[in-house]
């Protein structure tokens, strides 16, 4: 038997039925309640929350590019 959250909501169901439940926006858990598969369906995300992850994707992956530049030019 496998367990899944969504909320505060905690149900034990049958290995067979775990994906019908992520698709519905359950997350997989173990005993102790870490997640084990996020859900893959049945959850919306605020636009502007979408929008602040966008943006700090963004910069990340801009402060990657110049971490390898000056691994580049260290390594020279």
């Amino acid at each position: 038997m496998a367990k899944v959250r969504r909320d505060n909501r905690i149900l034990t169901v049958s290995e067979t039925e775990v994906n019908k439940y992520l698709q519905q926006g359950y997350d997989q858990i173990d005993d102790k309640g870490k997640v084990i598969k996020r859900a893959t369906g049945g959850r919306t995300v605020p636009i502007a929350e979408y929008n602040r992850v966008l943006e700090e994707n963004e910069k990340l992956k801009a402060e990657l590019e110049e971490l390898k530049k000056k691994e580049k030019k260290g390594a020279k």
